[in-house]
């Protein structure tokens, strides 16, 4: 039979993959068998962060050019939530940046209803109730006052919550990664080094959900930053009618 780190040489040339994914029990039975692995080198925490951003500005300059413009609004709190989310972004943490891009969307929904009920932007009283109710009540209760004026728009927001607000604040990194499949991946069976082309199911797969949740944070990055934007200038670039 050959040796175990032939096998994995060969798979990797074959698919030019960059991963090898196992079960944590599997590993140590591997590195029993003689399985190599790379060394640590150590490195000092200076040339560690020299390291990062290093890496980290080249993925800023290829992404810059590709971030929405925020409308103005002139409102302190909204520029603070949009630049913590640029900030996300330009360091490749899009998960974080979409968690954010939530927490934007739900804030300028309250800060709507504040603005329609009191033109001055503040009442102590109201701000102390506002940030209290649920997303999902701040939606209907928008309704109500007219800020949301169209079931479709209504709907996209309920859209937004469901489907992205939800998930990422409570990591429901499950119904996150739901849906996404690994095509044509190398199977290899450690113990009759048998290797089969297969295709994976991440729903119900512990080990691949932080690589499936990683694809969709990159994928669904700019929809929800867009639709942030949108939201943004909808409901805080308008004039409520009493």
């Amino acid at each position: 039979m050959k040796d175990i780190n032939t096998i994995l040489t060969e798979l990797l040339e074959e698919s030019g993959a960059t991963v090898i994914i196992t079960n944590p029990e599997d590993l140590l039975g591997l590195q029993k068998d003689g399985l190599k692995l790379d060394p640590v080198v150590s490195i000092t925490p200076q040339e560690h962060v020299e390291k990062l951003f290093e890496a980290k500005k080249k993925l800023a300059l290829d992404i810059l050019n590709k971030i929405p413009t925020l409308p103005n609004v002139p409102i302190p709190t909204i520029g603070l939530l949009w630049k913590e989310i640029v900030g996300c972004v330009l360091f490749g943490n899009n998960g974080a940046a979409i968690s954010l891009s939530a927490v934007l969307v739900e804030y300028a929904l309250k800060e709507a209803i504040i603005k329609n009920k009191h033109s001055n932007g503040y009442n102590a009283e109201e701000w102390n109730r506002i940030e209290k109710i649920e997303f999902g009540t701040a939606i209907e209760e928008a309704k109500e006052l007219n800020i949301l004026s169209d079931d479709n728009t209504v709907r996209k927001f309920q859209d937004f919550k469901n489907q992205i607000r939800n998930p990422y604040l409570h990591y429901n990194i499950k119904k996150i990664t739901k849906g996404v499949r690994a095509n044509k991946v190398k199977k290899l069976d450690i113990k009759t080094q048998k290797v089969e082309e297969v295709q994976l199911d991440t729903e119900n797969n512990p080990i691949l959900w932080p690589y499936a949740k990683k694809f969709v944070d990159k994928n669904g990055l700019e929809e929800v930053l867009n639709f942030a934007c949108c939201a943004v200038d909808l409901l805080l670039n308008k004039n409520y009618e009493k």
